[in-house]
């Protein structure tokens, strides 16, 4: 290889090096200007789906899109509000990104179309409060609600119904401006719970002990403002005993003789928290035996349905090749030719006509 392709190389690679940096972090750069602006929503398909891209046109409304959407990105955009006709055209949508929008009303029943949706991204708004149809869907796993400096208005006296049946793996309420967590009833399912930058004023061990998946917790800039450093000993310990990772911005309080020398939990409250921990469990195990049940109950249906399948298309060659053994035969005897003239008057009938008869 000569030096002049070596170079070309190193050019190429710089080049697609800048075009991929410029993508993932959407920089304004002389090399975007060469590339056009998008100015409608564009279909596009990725991880095996089809996807509506419709991200920074600045619109005020979601335009008509084809309904076998799996994916729609609508960020950055200037929509208000959620009506209940939102998305009744696009049943099958399962990732869903409505950041940076202006969206401050949902309708009670806007995404209840939504029944295969599993990720929901509301980052990035002036949410003033949210539909309780929306922690009844049945896939969605991902809710972020993060940066709704308004949500706090009105999620302290949230009821909703509980038991939630979101099976909810990951829920993000940072710089919500939350001073008191709501009430989620039991989160069975729930591993990542983001409250970060909340100005919390308290913080309960029961609200965690509902949450008996619970894997990983960020509190960084939330707990700040409790001023008694004994408050937080019950839900640290919890942590701890519970193997949950915890990420806080400073340790400095808790690392504290303060609050070592806090008293530690009383039997009784363990008991309480264990009793809860204990009730979330069984519903864990009640919803994966009745998953694991569903899954069987299909495998033994799909199973049965393929064999029934295979069975009728076999009994359909069989029937095919009996029809095919009949015919042939008759064919053969069509295509055979009389080789000469006595031949073929031997293979006339011999049929005498009522002149004949009456002559005899």
């Amino acid at each position: 290889m000569d030096i002049l392709t070596m170079n070309r190389i190193k050019v190429d690679s710089l080049i697609l090096v800048l075009w991929a940096c410029c993508t993932l972090t959407r920089c304004s750069s002389d090399v975007d200007v060469l590339s056009p602006k998008l100015t409608r929503c564009t279909h596009e398909r990725a991880y095996d789906m089809y996807g509506a891209y419709c991200g920074g046109l600045r619109l005020e409304k979601i335009p008509n899109l084809k309904s076998s959407i799996e994916i729609l990105d609508f960020s950055e955009n200037r929509l208000n509000e959620l009506q209940a006709s939102t998305f009744t055209n696009y049943p099958n949508i399962k990732f869903l990104y409505l950041v940076e929008n202006q969206l401050y009303r949902i309708d009670e029943n806007a995404f209840a179309p939504l029944i295969y949706l599993q990720t929901l991204d509301l980052s990035n708004n002036v949410i003033l409060q949210l539909p309780q149809t929306m922690f009844q869907l049945p896939s969605l796993r991902n809710l972020y609600l993060k940066n709704n400096p308004l949500l706090h208005l009105s999620i302290n006296n949230l009821q909703l119904r509980k038991p939630i049946n979101a099976p909810l793996e990951l829920l993000d309420l940072s710089n919500c401006k939350l001073e008191k967590l709501p009430n989620w009833g039991t989160l069975p399912h729930l591993v990542q719970y983001n409250i970060s930058h909340n100005p919390l004023i308290t913080i309960d061990a029961q609200h965690f002990a509902s949450m008996c998946g619970l894997k990983k917790v960020d509190i960084s800039k939330s707990i700040d403002k409790i001023e008694n450093v004994c408050e937080l000993k019950p839900t640290i310990h919890w942590f701890q005993v519970n193997a949950i990772s915890m990420d806080l911005d400073d340790y400095a309080r808790l690392n504290s003789k303060e609050f070592n020398e806090c008293p530690s939990m009383t039997e009784n409250d363990l008991i309480v928290l264990n009793t809860t921990h204990h009730t979330c469990r069984s519903m864990y195990s009640k919803f994966h035996n009745t998953f694991t049940s569903r899954r069987t109950w299909l495998k033994v249906t799909g199973g049965l349905a393929g064999f029934l399948v295979c069975f009728m298309l076999l009994l359909y060659i069989m029937h095919r090749y009996n029809v095919a053994q009949t015919k042939t035969p008759a064919e053969k005897i069509k295509k055979v030719t009389p080789k000469n003239e006595n031949d073929r008057d031997a293979a006339k009938p011999i049929l005498n006509d009522s002149s004949d008869v009456s002559r005899l």
